[in-house]
Order: structure tokens, then C-alpha cells, then sequence
């Protein structure tokens, strides 16, 4: 992650684009409310949670790619490629260290998840739900 980071980063300057520093979306945070408090169920939603978000980053850099010029365009497929065995690595780690079917859990994320991804969003973000009107 910190790899895509300092790409980003790099292709920001070689085009011209300033860093600023954005708050953070409430996505995770969000997400991360519902995780509990104690290992290894800590762990284990966690890793889920890791697992669901590198998810949707697959989907959306998806979608995005086509509408890039060539060298963003191969830039995202990486990104889609690599969060994808993000997602299968974090879901299989996951699955390993719980004590118990997870299958529930992941249910329970994935509901939440939707809740925020269609309801409005104040702030627009790469993993932010259905944009505000702002008056």
C-alpha cells in the first residue's frame, strides 16, 4: 500500500498536480466502528474489513480505467490487479484465524458497507457513498 502511495504520489508530480491533505472519508471509519474490540474477533473483522474495501477498489478502479488517458489507464489495471489479491489474501487470512465460520460477519460488513455507499455523502471520496447536494 505504501508502494501505490509514493506511485500516486510520483504521478501527481510528474503531472503538475499538487499533495493536499484531504480529511479522510467516513467509509472505514464507519466501517471500522463495528469491529470488535477483542482479539481474535478484532483480527478477524478486520481482516474482513480489508478484504471488503480492497473489494471495492477493485470495482471502481474497474470502472474508472476505461475513461483514463493510456498511462493512467495501465496505472489503475495494476491497482485493480494488485487490490484484488489484497481482497483474496485478507478474506483467506481471515477465514484461517477465526474460530468459526465467517460467513455471518461478512454479511453483517457488507450490509453496513451498503448502507454507507447509498446513503449521502458531505465529502467526495474514491470509497464515498451517493454524493450531497450542497446548497
Amino acid at each position: 500500500e505504501l508502494r501505490h502511495f509514493e506511485q500516486v504520489v510520483a504521478i501527481m508530480k510528474k503531472r503538475g498536480v499538487d499533495y493536499v491533505t484531504i480529511t479522510a472519508s467516513r467509509y472505514a471509519a464507519s466501517l471500522h466502528e463495528h469491529v470488535h474490540k477483542r482479539d481474535p474477533e478484532k483480527l478477524v473483522d478486520t481482516l474482513i474489513l480489508g478484504a471488503i474495501i480492497e473489494a471495492r477498489s477493485c470495482e471502481r478502479f474497474a470502472v474508472l480505467a476505461p475513461y483514463l488517458d493510456p498511462v493512467l489507464q495501465k496505472f489503475y489495471l495494476s491497482l485493480l490487479q494488485s487490490e484484488s489479491r489484497h481482497f483474496i489474501d485478507y478474506l483467506g487470512l481471515a477465514k484461517k484465524m477465526a474460530a468459526q465460520n465467517i460467513d455471518r460477519r461478512i454479511v453483517f460488513f457488507l450490509e453496513k458497507e451498503r448502507v454507507l455507499i447509498e446513503s449521502p455523502d458531505k465529502e467526495f471520496r474514491f470509497h464515498s457513498g451517493v454524493p450531497a447536494i450542497v446548497s
